[in-house]
């Protein structure tokens, strides 16, 4: 079954499920309603008729009836917004399916365009891998994923023991929407797990270990005082015994207040991490071994994180209880609530500062990959590729390859191989044939490949490089420099990385090399350009439109020509975006300007 298809079924079923409980929940609010009116109507009635029996049925009414129909509309209120959440997950995933780039989360991440190839390959974005991939709740999952898209480990050992997480965690399509629909905060406020370690690292309770039991003593003291005053047996010294309490207490109340405010502050996240944290304890990963070790902190018998959270969480509701300054009052005048609210919590905060970090780190991971395990049960038809070792000849080799930001409908596949014999690849043919999408599609699949993500591709086997890219230049007003200048400075990084690069390969792709320069000027840069990189072993692909550069396959002998041709059909250009050996034998410039009607004037032999 396609999985639009199935995600289309799942989004109806619960919808028409939905619509059941709102009617429940709508009659429960109408019964409710009727026993609210049925308790006045009954309570008017007793007082008339001055009856007790009335009188008592009427509070019945209220506590039994109306309480027992709160109680069970609670739950069909938690059951409709369960629902709700779980048809935004599946709309979700509907919609990274189908690229519909309107109905998913905004990346509000910025990023450098100085990166040497994130910009150009449409990593990071608003139309971008990182966007279409992002489905972490957290802001550490999704740093976790930027870094394995961005600043990829280059170890053939790691990619591949991530692949096998990947494909483990694909399976467990109900363990990955528990965990979003388990995370409320959905996918734009997503958890900081920073904000709680810092707490529970920083939080300071400057106060001594004494002081909860002088004013336990002191308010017990107070009490029998105070009882022994108003029967006369003695007289008012529970004056000077409660002045020293409300001395006492003050001294610290304003650090204990401090502390207590940034516990509600977090007690959301709180809440949410406990609920995350007893579902991933309990859930069996028998058959998923590598994703058993990354989790072992959280399931270890010994400690178990929901146990610490919910007793932390019970803490900071007890905080709840004397918000109200009248409470506050009452609780702090008999019971030393603060004080003994304070130390309890301090008490769960020491043993969560070190088990807490292992914990987060496990979430985070899982978080991460939870991304790109639902890329690929988004993408079934995708595959993993095999991470070749660099002492191998085939440098990167792919079957019917395409771009995954493509929309699958119109997206166009190609083989394409790198060997010693085409280290240098030069990519010639006319506008708008293919040649920016095609360096764009290795580049994208290549980031895929390094991250331990599914390629779009039927097979693809590749060595690992160091990718650079030089294919969308923008001018740089805060640093003063012209379009042409900063393509410059991009190649020159280029060519110094493939000069220094011994251990890894550099893998390059260049679009339309030296573009914002002069015919002739472009000409000579790029020959000249084009042979130090093979010169040095480099090895990737060159687009242009200067039809000279193809000439080069005379003079070097690792480099070969392919490219991309239309065809004009009943006057319109048509292109089939499939990649062909050898040069352009066309171009189209002209006859774009032709068919849109602007005058063209060619001598007589051209």
């Amino acid at each position: 079954m396609e999985r639009d298809t199935l995600l289309k079924r799942q989004i109806n079923r619960l919808s028409e499920t939905e619509k059941i409980y709102k009617k429940i929940s709508q009659n429960y609010s109408w019964v409710r309603l009727a026993s609210v009116l049925a308790a006045i109507v009954i309570g008017m009635f007793a007082i008339f008729q001055k009856s007790n029996l009335l009188a008592a049925s009427a509070i019945a009414v209220v506590f039994f009836v109306f309480g027992g129909l709160t109680i069970f509309h609670a739950r069909v209120k938690k059951t409709l917004i369960n629902f709700a959440k779980l048809i935004s997950i599946y709309r979700q995933h509907q919609a990274r399916l189908n690229l519909n780039w309107d109905k998913l989360p905004e990346n509000k991440t910025t990023f450098p365009e100085s990166h040497p190839y994130g910009f150009d390959l449409d990593i990071y974005g608003p139309f971008s891998l990182q966007r279409l991939l992002d489905q972490c709740t957290t802001v550490q999952g999704s740093k976790i994923l930027e870094n394995w898209l961005l600043k990829p480990e280059l170890d053939p050992t790691k990619i591949i023991d991530r692949q096998k997480k990947v494909k483990e965690l694909s399976g467990l399509s109900l363990f990955r929407n528990k965990l979003l629909r388990l995370d409320s905060a959905g996918p734009v406020d997503k958890t900081d797990t920073r904000q709680i370690l810092s707490w529970l690292k920083n939080m300071k309770l400057q106060t001594k270990g004494w002081l909860p039991i002088v004013l336990s003593t002191l308010a017990i003291t107070n009490i029998v005082l105070f009882f022994l005053h108003q029967n006369a047996l003695i007289g008012p010294l529970w004056y000077f015994s409660f002045t020293a309490y409300v001395l006492i207490h003050l001294a610290a109340q304003m650090n204990i207040n401090r502390f207590f405010s940034e516990a509600i502050e977090l007690a959301e996240d709180l809440r949410r991490i406990f609920k995350i944290f007893k579902y991933i304890e309990y859930f069996s990963f028998s058959q998923a071994r590598q994703l058993q070790e990354i989790l072992k902190p959280i399931q270890q018998k010994e400690s178990k994180p929901s146990t610490l959270f919910k007793m932390l969480n019970r803490n900071i509701a007890m905080i709840g209880l004397r918000m109200n300054p009248v409470m506050a009052i009452i609780l702090n005048i008999f019971l030393t609530w603060d004080y003994l609210v304070a130390f309890r919590l301090k008490k769960v905060t020491n043993s969560l500062q070190n088990s807490a970090p292992a914990w987060f780190e496990a979430w985070h991971e899982i978080d991460a990959l939870s991304a790109l395990a639902q890329f690929y049960w988004l993408n079934p038809s995708y595959v993993f590729p095999e991470i070749r070792e660099s002492n191998t000849n085939l440098y990167f080799e792919a079957k019917q390859l395409g771009h995954p930001l493509i929309a699958q409908h119109i997206r166009k596949r190609n083989d394409f191989n790198i060997n010693p014999e085409n280290q240098v690849n030069i990519i010639t043919g006319s506008n708008m044939s293919g040649k920016s999408t095609f360096l764009r599609t290795i580049g994208i699949n290549l980031t895929l490949s390094y991250a331990g993500a599914p390629v779009c591709a039927e097979h693809l086997n590749t060595r690992l490089f160091k990718l650079h890219s030089c294919i969308r230049i923008n001018d740089s007003l805060s640093e003063g420099l012209s379009y042409f200048y900063a393509e410059v400075r991009r190649l020159k990084e280029i060519l110094e990385d493939v000069k220094n690069n011994q251990t890894t390969p550099v893998l390059f792709l260049i679009d339309e090399i030296f573009k914002g320069t002069n015919n002739k000027e472009r000409l000579i840069g790029s020959l000249a350009y084009i042979k130090e990189l093979a010169l040095k072993k480099g090895i990737g692909l060159v687009s242009t439109h200067d039809l000279e550069l193809v000439m080069l396959q005379e003079e070097v002998e690792n480099l070969k020509n392919f490219h991309f041709r239309e065809d004009i059909k009943e006057g319109k250009m048509v292109f089939d975006y499939q990649l062909r050996p050898g040069p352009s034998p066309t171009t189209n410039a002209l006859k774009i300007m032709e068919l849109e009607g602007l005058p063209i004037q060619v001598k007589s032999g051209e």
